[in-house]
């Protein structure tokens, strides 16, 4: 028993190791600004590459692609603040030059990006062949899917063991598979994270790199959250009847509750203070509940005293667990949500959506199995106890593809991250043989906005024209061209305001009259957000 103890102690030191890893994680991250911009002309090579984030977030890997066609690998990146500050090689040739990027934000999913800037003149953007790789992407997705399913039904049976009823021998070994399954799991889940991180085929999945590139995420947390969950319902069964066996099993639960809640969307949602409690007490609910649909479903086959002993315990129960569900589910849905607006137009909404078509039908259920089927059942009365048996197997079905989607959050970020990007600045740069210009929208998306523009020479000196006109046009929207006088403002940026009715690419004209008799045209395309 003092060994059942001292692991215990151990686990629970576990435990909280793996709360210390994370550091204070916001929210799934998206870059606002660069430095060099996309596109930009520069009369020297830059020392280094700046990317701000709308949250802090950590380097991965960096490739450069220089004019001339040669690739190499970008070391040395630190995270400062908001920033990723890249050192950049010395004496870069002219001509357009490609930086791709690879960071981790704080929920432990991996961004990615490229940009490009020429030096002197523009060459040819050189080309980086990217993309997820769809194997690694579902591999990852199921990964996530299974491992859900192991934390609920193998850590929420155990549960249900120490709180509700015993588990039938057989049951009890199945539920202790679930928790082995788990182990092996879970550390897989951090290699393909690793994989992800740094977007490798999984013929590196055995080296150093891609673990340890998972390591310095946040879902390496979550791992070992889960980790302690598996193994604390393990030893649970060591003292099955003793108060050691209860506390393990506790242990278990809660550690699997944390384990959701150390990285994702959901535990990152600002503020945290409100969000991180809302997916704990979400998921330690959901555990007493779904960790119950299976062990109900197994006794309920006999029907016999203890069965109906464990039903009724379960039904007077249920509800401290299914009220907290509701609500904690609707915090962190609006959280997630935010405001309306073009970003529910998403596909974390079409997940969403999804999920809630299938708990509704969970809910109903869970209402009909215990308003209508439970006393019945409790009566002694056949029919309704082999309708409940089935009505739970049914619950059981919906609640693994509520796992299944669920898992497709991991490659969506929610409408508040991207309404965040949305009101970010849209920039781009055009030029010509005479004259060059950066041009600015804030917000960078459709409806009312600023077009700024800072206008210079081809030698990157000043260009001072008498007036600029602006023109925009969308001809894939059938948006005919709008035409607006610009205003010199004292900080020596031409502005005008905007009313865009759709994003999309939009084509951009500048009319700028140098004299009387000299008339300079730059034309370009910027991308706005919906």
């Amino acid at each position: 028993m003092r060994a059942l103890h001292s692991l215990a102690l151990l686990l629970l030191a576990a435990l909280v190791a793996s709360l210390l890893m994370l550091s204070a994680a916001l929210a799934h991250a998206g870059l606002v600004a660069a430095d060099p911009v996309d596109g930009s002309v520069l009369p020297a090579a830059p020392s280094t590459l700046t990317l701000t984030f709308t949250e802090p977030v950590s380097p991965l890997l960096f490739t450069l692609v220089s004019s001339d066609g040669e690739r190499r690998d970008l070391t040395g990146a630190r995270s400062e603040n908001l920033n990723i500050l890249l050192p950049l090689p010395p004496e870069l040739p002219r001509g357009t030059h490609l930086v791709s990027w690879r960071v981790t934000s704080a929920d432990g999913h991996p961004i990615a990006g490229a940009l490009a800037f020429s030096i002197g003149e523009v060459g040819t953007r050189p080309t980086l062949i990217a993309g997820t790789d769809p194997l690694l992407a579902g591999s990852i997705w199921l990964a996530r899917a299974m491992l859900y399913a192991l934390l609920f039904l193998g850590v929420g049976t155990t549960l249900f063991g120490r709180l509700v009823a015993p588990l039938p021998p057989t049951l009890d070994r199945l539920s202790q598979l679930f928790c082995a399954a788990g182990l092996l799991l879970a550390p897989l889940t951090l290699g393909l994270q690793g994989l992800d991180a740094l977007d490798s085929g999984f013929a590196r999945l055995f080296s150093a790199a891609p673990w340890a590139a998972a390591l310095s995420t946040s879902y390496a947390a979550t791992v070992a959250a889960a980790l302690v969950a598996f193994l604390a319902s393990l030893l649970s069964r060591l003292s099955p009847e003793g108060r050691s066996g209860i506390m393990l099993a506790l242990l278990a639960t809660i550690a699997a509750a944390l384990a959701p809640m150390l990285s994702g969307h959901a535990g990152t949602a600002p503020p945290t203070w409100l969000s991180k409690p809302a997916v704990f007490v979400h998921i330690a609910g959901l555990l007493f509940w779904v960790g119950a649909l299976l062990p109900l479903g197994w006794l309920l086959q006999a029907g016999d005293a203890p069965a109906l002993v464990a039903l009724q315990r379960f039904s007077r129960l249920i509800p401290l667990a299914i009220v907290p569900v509701i609500l904690s589910g609707l915090v962190l849905a609006l959280l997630q949500l935010g405001p309306p607006g073009p970003a529910w137009q998403s596909t974390y909404v079409a997940l969403l959506l999804t999920k809630l078509a299938l708990l509704l039908p969970l809910f109903g259920l869970a209402v009909w199995n215990r308003a209508a089927l439970t006393r019945p059942t409790l009566a002694g009365i056949d029919t309704a106890r082999r309708r409940l048996r089935r009505s739970i197997g049914i619950e059981l079905l919906l609640v693994l593809l509520v796992f299944a989607v669920v898992a497709g959050w991991r490659f969506t970020p929610p409408p508040r991250v991207i309404a965040e990007l949305a009101a970010q600045p849209a920039r781009t740069h055009v030029h010509t043989a005479a004259a060059m210009a950066d041009i600015t929208v804030t917000p960078g998306r459709a409806g009312a906005s600023t077009l700024s523009v800072w206008l210079s020479d081809a030698e990157f000196g000043p260009l001072e024209p008498k007036s600029l006109r602006v023109a925009l046009f969308n001809a894939g929207l059938g948006v005919e061209r709008l035409t607006r006088p610009a205003t010199l403002d004292a900080d020596g940026f031409w502005r005008v305001p905007l009313t865009l009715p759709a994003g999309g690419a939009w084509s951009i004209e500048l009319d700028l009259r140098i004299d009387d008799f000299t008339l300079l045209k730059l034309s370009g395309e910027i991308e706005l957000a919906p």
